[in-house]
């Protein structure tokens, strides 16, 4: 049952209430005149509202905007049928509604940018896809009436050149059916390689924290382009490998690892328990609504920077479903069979120090990703810590301050 359904429900009782009131008083229940005059002047707006919210129930029952995707300059969106009492699923007409900037009060909702009668899907061109788009879909009846949800979609991957696995990871719906506000959280691989035109999307976004979670010897070997002059803004957060075997090989470079070695189905795991200081530091950032936007990132994107946006969605009360697909997007997003292809010749060309026997097969977990890893930790967080705000009190950050998460990136 709907909350708007239970409403109405408690709203008609409290009407029938109403009606045996006089029957209240005038059978002495001790219900004085005044009190009573009280109570039935609430009641009657209770009733009022009953009525209001009854009128409403006659509107497209329309679940919003499924999905946002770009290619080639064109958003493809699509959406599952709306149904009304009295307009034919052919005869809805669906109008949608665009906005370079997310939050439904930057939409002007007197001037659909497409319009469609009687379909599922929509194409819409023309509009600037270097910077992120946002739309909302409303249905429409016969009778102009129209569903007034406030459902946002974009496509979360800005598609940077040097970074393709810098996206958005908001606007997900949670369990409780309210959807994580889009244009706040963002994830990615490291920025060494932007581009001119990359880096002027991402200053677009108006990043408030960068999160660089990698190693020193990573930033060194790959510095991030938006560090110089944007010190002030980053947390250098070196998160350790997690893997016990990462940990502890010593080796000049990381194509020296016996990568066999490693913990994979564990790994994620292994990197929650390692690196509690870490994760600490990042939720306080996540807790201060002046932080925001907040981009955090690791080398590929999908590691250390996964595990810290499994534990935000989480926390926002995202299903597991959908947080293993969050983590399995890059996989579409990264040309993995490229980065295999690079790591064959890396390893024929420094074959004097790769361990005996090791081969690009024995890679790929490493540069790909590895779903049951990921619903490993979700697992072992459920199980060890009785779901993820035990592990957060359990490393020092409080109810209050994962209650300040949630009101800073769950619509209203």
């Amino acid at each position: 049952m709907s909350k708007k359904t239970v409403r109405i429900v408690a709203l008609v009782l409290l009407g029938v209430l109403l009606a045996t009131l006089p029957g209240l008083v005038g059978c002495g229940k001790g219900v004085s005149q005044k009190d009573y005059d009280a109570l039935a002047a609430e009641l009657t707006a209770a009733q009022q509202q009953v009525t209001s919210l009854q009128a409403q129930l006659d509107i497209p029952v329309f679940q919003g905007l499924a999905l946002a995707s770009l290619e080639d300059g064109i958003y493809h969106l699509s959406w599952i049928a709306a149904t009304d009492n009295d307009t034919e699923q052919a005869s809805i007409r669906y109008d949608v509604f665009d906005s370079d900037k997310p939050g439904v009060e930057n939409y002007d909702f007197s001037n659909p940018v497409a319009s469609i009668v009687g379909a599922t899907h929509i194409d819409v061109s023309g509009l600037d896809a270097t910077t992120p788009q946002y739309f909302i879909a409303r249905a429409v009846d016969q009778d102009g009436t129209s569903d007034q949800n406030t459902i946002e979609q974009a496509d979360r991957a800005l598609y940077l050149s040097g970074a393709p696995n810098f996206r958005d990871f908001g606007g997900y719906i949670s369990s409780e059916g309210t959807q994580v506000n889009w244009g706040l959280i963002y994830r990615s691989d490291h920025l060494a390689k932007l581009t001119d035109d990359d880096m002027a999307r991402v200053n677009n976004l108006g990043l408030n924290r960068i999160m660089d979670l990698r190693q020193e010897s990573e930033r060194q070997r790959d510095p991030d382009k938006t560090y110089a002059g944007n010190e002030a803004i980053y947390d250098l957060l070196p998160y350790a490998y997690g893997d016990p075997y990462l940990m502890s090989a010593e080796v000049p470079i990381e194509l020296a690892w016996d990568v066999r070695l490693v913990d994979f189905p564990d790994w994620y795991i292994n990197i929650l328990e390692a690196n509690e200081d870490g994760i600490k530091e990042a939720f306080e950032r996540y807790a201060d609504p002046s932080q925001y936007p907040i981009l955090v990132h690791c080398t590929a994107g999908k590691d250390r920077a996964g595990v810290t946006a499994a534990l935000l969605l989480l926390l926002l009360d995202v299903p597991e479903t959908t947080i293993v697909e969050d983590y399995m997007l890059t996989s579409e997003l990264v040309d993995i069979q490229k980065k295999m292809d690079d790591m064959e010749g890396y390893l024929e060309g420094f074959a004097s120090i790769v361990p005996a026997g090791v081969t690009v097969v024995d890679w790929m977990p490493m540069l790909g990703c590895v779903q049951h890893s990921m619903n490993n930790l979700l697992d072992y967080i459920d199980t060890e810590y009785n779901g993820v705000e035990g592990f957060l009190e359990s490393i020092g950050i409080t109810s209050s301050q994962q209650q300040a998460i949630r009101d800073v990136l769950l619509k209203d």
